[in-house]
């Protein structure tokens, strides 16, 4: 089976505390609540690992009495992983759901810088498992204060393994774009605006390929149209609609997972971005980021619409 290295800067202890109602400024008692391993690499490698098409290896930052239990669930949810140990602490996130207005709050810990020492062996570790890989993916922003030209020497490594690299990243990239890597770029429409300055899919879709040569892109908008552009056909996507959603948390990761888990294995963009687009709304159906049944996500794909535009 194909191997993908996922970098995974910003992993968190996961809370999902469901109420049947939120009230602000009130005491809110919880009906239940669930604890897990979380943060964009570890919902990637979980979704991937549903998905079942491609093996992972995820290289993250860990540290505190946080990160030794995201490091103890990893280990019994068999998730393929080396913990770089931070003196920092893993942050902690909570998602607050209301089931009355079926609203997702996210409540997110701020992350803390890497130190130089502990950057240099994220690097070393990293360009370890490329050596068996056929694939790599950039999941999520570094850690605040982390020094930004980790992106850059990680992406010049995949670049000279000749690997594809898939960037769930929006922040800071110019580098990544430039170190010759082939770019594949999943955001969501939000973070392409941001990125682009351009309000339209369309033009943000071709500023990239004329301001960073990306000819490849896949782009979410939760239960909205998506789009994927391949550099020179932009196909769109339209998402059925689902009658309840349990958790949004980690679709986007989920489409990451099961694009480049289809893609490594010869899928072109657009068919692989449909199956990845299934999966990420068969992730809305359960409470664990990053997780779904196949059957759903196939049931899922099947109704998306597909229009080249």
């Amino acid at each position: 089976m194909k191997k993908i290295t996922a970098a995974g800067f910003n992993p968190a202890r996961q809370k999902v505390i469901t109420f049947e109602k939120i009230n602000p400024g009130k005491v809110n008692r919880a009906l239940s609540l669930e604890e897990f391993p979380s943060g964009k690499g570890i919902n990637f490698c979980r979704a991937a690992g549903c998905y079942g098409k491609a093996d992972t290896f995820l290289i993250q930052f860990c540290g505190g009495d946080n990160g030794l239990y995201v490091n103890e669930q990893l280990k019994k949810e068999d998730i393929n992983f080396y913990s770089v140990q931070t003196e920092a602490p893993t942050r902690c996130c909570n998602t607050c759901i209301s089931l009355a207005s079926n609203e997702v709050t996210e409540l997110i810990e701020p992350s803390y810088s890497a130190t130089a020492k502990e950057v240099e062996e994220y690097i070393f570790r990293y360009t370890e498992s490329l050596k068996n890989s056929s694939a790599a993916v950039f999941c999520g922003t570094l850690p605040t204060g982390t020094d930004n030209t980790l992106y850059a020497k990680l992406a010049k490594s995949t670049a000279e393994a000749e690997l594809p690299l898939l960037v769930d990243a929006w922040r800071d990239v110019d580098d990544i774009f430039s170190s010759g890597a082939e770019i594949v770029l999943k955001i969501n429409r939000e973070e392409l605006s941001a990125l682009t300055e351009k309000e339209s899919v369309i033009e943000g879709l071709q500023y990239l390929k004329s301001r960073w040569g990306i000819c490849k892109a896949a782009i979410t908008d939760g239960p909205d149209k998506a789009y994927a552009f391949d550099g020179n056909t932009i196909m769109e996507y339209t998402l059925p609609r689902l009658e309840k959603v349990v958790n949004p948390i980690g679709c986007g990761d989920t489409a990451s997972a099961v694009l480049l888990s289809e893609t490594v294995n010869g899928n072109d963009l657009f068919s692989a971005f449909r199956c990845a687009l299934g999966a990420a709304s068969a992730n809305c159906l359960t409470s664990l980021c990053g997780s779904f049944l196949p059957q759903d996500a196939e049931t899922l794909s099947a109704k998306i619409l597909m229009t080249a535009i």
